[in-house]
């Protein structure tokens, strides 16, 4: 099979790029390679679906801006006949709170989130209290707020991307790369695990948490590695008013989720690798004695819940800087491009990197929003350019 742009991965960052690719009438023939087309194991389904400006690192607020309206008008854009997404799309706001130590950079930060164009609001412990009463404020010296932000279901976020690709003539092949021919300074097939061969012009790695087995295929390395992390669903026995997606600095948050409330605090405490039974091991009572306390000291109500249950995901964690990874990333092969290492931060980046994608692939360089600054580069030249405050 011969296919003008081959991308090696489904998930929501290859669907995304294959939609974009899809969409823009020059691609030609498109085939996206995808082992796990229920995406059972997949990362994207695991994630809590959040999209927030509240960044510091200026690419990756721009980056949310666009997802944000992107989202926003997802369901009606991504609609044709006999289909119909509603990926759930709720702009009910970020908040982030911090200690005396991390106001001053909370502050920095949200000079420049407002600089860009957000709509975002310090508080003081006094405003939180007031405005999110169920909030435990103790420990808090200060708050960023951003009510234009919000989140979205990850797997229909998903399956729309998937599903409109298909529908602008994108290929979808169930099976994993084996391997990667390379004739030159060119990638020219992927050979299959069920040994067929795909012939490409031009090949994007977007296999998530996997993507560093698709660059050693052309002898490259990538500095991500899989970082299980745990969600956890419960019921609180006491009414809390309607809050935003919470976080602080320990990396706890969580957010409304239906009746009760979902969430979770990420850890560094378990090995990189891919964990198969995350309900035993390490996680059997990682909530009851980490995440409990940190969600009941924020929301006190919290004291009293009842847990439903526990899933988890893989981010690509990007042990370098944290920050994804886009465009080329061998020196010696000039037709793979990659976007990967996003650290928990896809989903809400998505759509301006599927795009971002597109026009590396079509045009040679970015047309709409330049993240060159995120390139394989600075892993090279070891100059991090990593978030400052709450990731």
């Amino acid at each position: 099979m011969k296919f003008d742009i081959v991308i090696i991965g489904g998930g929501i960052i290859g669907s995304a790029a294959a939609y974009f690719l899809g969409k823009d009438g020059r691609a030609g023939d498109i085939a996206v390679i995808e082992p796990d087309p229920t995406y059972t194991v997949a990362t994207t389904p695991q994630g809590a679906g959040g999209v927030r400006q509240l960044f510091s690192v200026p690419e990756n607020i721009a980056m949310s801006q666009f997802s944000l309206g992107f989202y926003e008008n997802f369901d009606g854009e991504m609609t044709f006949p006999d289909y119909q997404p509603d990926i759930g799309f709720r702009r009910q706001g970020y908040l982030f709170v911090v200690g005396k130590t991390g106001a001053v950079t909370l502050e920095e930060n949200h000079k420049r989130q407002t600089t860009m164009g957000a709509r975002a609001e310090l508080m003081d412990v006094a405003v939180l209290g007031e405005k999110f009463p169920s909030l435990g404020v103790s420990d808090v010296a200060l708050g960023c707020y951003s009510p234009d932000d919000g989140w979205i279901d990850p797997y229909s976020a998903l399956q729309g991307f998937r599903r409109n690709a298909e529908h602008h003539g994108v290929t979808y092949i169930k099976s994993r790369v084996a391997s990667l021919g390379v004739t030159g300074r060119a990638v020219t097939t992927a050979t299959l695990e069920d040994g067929r061969t795909i012939e490409g012009a031009f090949f994007l790695n977007t296999a998530g948490p996997w993507c560093t087995e698709i660059a050693a295929m052309v002898e490259a390395e990538l500095p991500i590695k899989p970082m299980c992390r745990a969600q956890h669903y419960w019921l609180c026995d006491s009414d809390v008013e309607p809050l935003p997606l919470v976080k602080d600095e320990t990396g706890m948050f969580f957010r409304p989720e239906g009746a009760g409330f979902a969430g979770g605090c990420p850890t560094f405490d378990i090995e990189p690798g891919f964990v198969q039974d995350v309900d035993r091991g390490f996680f059997a009572n990682y909530f009851e004695e980490t995440v409990w306390p940190l969600i009941a000291n924020r929301v006190p109500k919290f004291e009293s819940i009842k847990l439903e249950r526990t899933w988890g995901g893989h981010y690509a964690q990007n042990m370098f800087d944290g920050n994804m990874i886009i465009g080329t990333f061998s020196s010696r092969i000039d037709n793979i491009v990659t976007a990967c290492g996003f650290s928990g931060h896809g989903i809400m980046h998505a759509p301006a990197v599927g795009r971002a994608l597109c026009e590396l692939v079509l045009d040679g360089d970015y047309q709409t929003l330049d993240l060159a600054a995120l390139g394989i580069e600075r892993v090279w030249q070891d100059e991090p350019y990593a978030e400052s405050g709450i990731k």
